[in-house]
């Protein structure tokens, strides 16, 4: 049976297909639907695998995986494309969404495109992790407007009071005001307080969450490595799912976006920023990990009770982290390299040691099951 290889542009308002044989540029198809016509989408596919083998796929992004969870449940081979790991033409300064759909046939016939893995609904409780996200962002918006607003006022923090502390609060609505900036301030407070609750109710919940399966026996691995508690295990988790994925700890550093971007030429090596194009949360999860891994090379009395809940070879595994970091910034700290750069290069480490410690961890569970 001849191969067809089918791009779809998806939208919230339409979805255009664009197929093309194995050989020749002339599509097979080249059909637009409606971005709610599911139903007539999929019984087209369905009346094209008849006559042809169907591998079809588009780019990930706002229209999630809801598309490709249905047609693969119906037979029909769909993947979901990296967006930011498409080949791109650069002479190309035309783009429709007809354009669009048929370089991605182009490119999956061709076999440059890189996939992203699609999560069962069982595994898609970092909505939930990101939920908890959003609300905390929503957390920080609302104390910086509170905090421009007091200095719009004139009303400066004393000194010796740090922002955010109870003494912060204590003095911020014992302060002199009229009526009106009383009423304005109490409701940014009103505010502030139910976003603070909302986001404790969730963060409960993803913790009671770690400690069901599959998370408890992931989640008290994670928590070897100094700077993870079990929500920010659960948020590493739920980005990841399955470590074992990544081939090596440097493609597992490459998906965190951590490692340094590159334009080297014949002799000459140039190397910049880190190149970010990857997962966002995972990166905030390590630099925030890493706050406080110069503090020292021997692990505390917390990450000792930790140890005591995982195997001889995971505390081996954590224990060369701690000292790695800690050597990690100490070296890079003599040279005068710069707080930030310290922090990414320490996070980029402990990005290869989560991978190790978790890759481990998933071969024995399968192991023993």
């Amino acid at each position: 049976m001849n191969r067809l290889f089918s791009g779809m542009d998806v939208h919230k308002e339409n979805i255009v297909v664009v197929g093309l044989p194995k050989e020749g540029p002339h599509p097979v198809v080249r059909e637009e639907f409606g971005g709610g016509d599911i139903p007539r989408l999929l019984k087209r596919f369905k009346t094209l695998s008849r006559t042809w083998q169907v591998e079809t796929c588009y780019e990930a992004g706002p229209s999630g995986y809801g598309l490709a969870r249905i047609l693969s449940k119906a037979g029909i081979s769909c993947r979901v494309v990296a967006p930011t790991l498409i080949p791109r033409r650069p002479g190309n300064r035309i783009k429709t969404d007809v354009r669009d759909a048929k370089e991605l046939a182009l490119a999956l016939r061709a076999g440059q495109l890189e996939f992203v893995r699609i999560p069962t609904l069982e595994e898609e409780v970092r909505a939930l992790i990101r939920c908890r996200e959003d609300i905390a962002r929503q957390v920080r918006v609302f104390k910086t407007t509170i905090s421009h607003w007091l200095h719009s006022r004139d009303h400066r923090v004393p000194s010796g009071v740090k922002r955010w502390t109870p003494t912060y609060w204590k003095w911020v609505r014992a302060l002199p005001l009229s009526l009106m900036d009383r009423r304005t301030l109490d409701h940014y407070l009103d505010v502030l307080s139910l976003l603070e609750d909302q986001r404790r109710q969730v963060e409960e919940q993803i913790c009671e969450l770690a400690k069901e399966e599959p998370y408890r026996d992931r989640v008290k691995t994670l928590c070897a490595l100094r700077g993870f508690s079990p929500l920010a295990a659960m948020r590493l988790i739920a980005e990841v799912m399955v470590f074992e994925r990544f081939g090596s700890a440097p493609s597992f550093m490459k998906f965190t976006g951590l490692i340094p971007s590159e334009h080297s030429s014949g002799d000459r090596i140039r190397r910049g920023k880190i190149t970010k194009a990857g997962n966002s949360h995972i990166r905030h999860v390590l630099v925030e990990a890493v706050q406080r891994a110069h503090l020292s090379a021997r692990p505390g009395r917390a990450v000792l009770r930790r140890w005591q809940e995982v195997p001889g070879p995971l505390r081996q595994i954590a224990l060369a982290c701690l000292k790695r970091l800690h050597h990690k910034f100490w070296s890079l700290t003599r040279r005068g390299v710069s707080a930030g750069k310290t922090r990414v290069a320490m996070a980029r480490e402990l990005a290869g040691f989560v991978w190790a410690l978790m890759t481990q961890k998933e071969r024995e569970i399968r192991a023993a099951a």
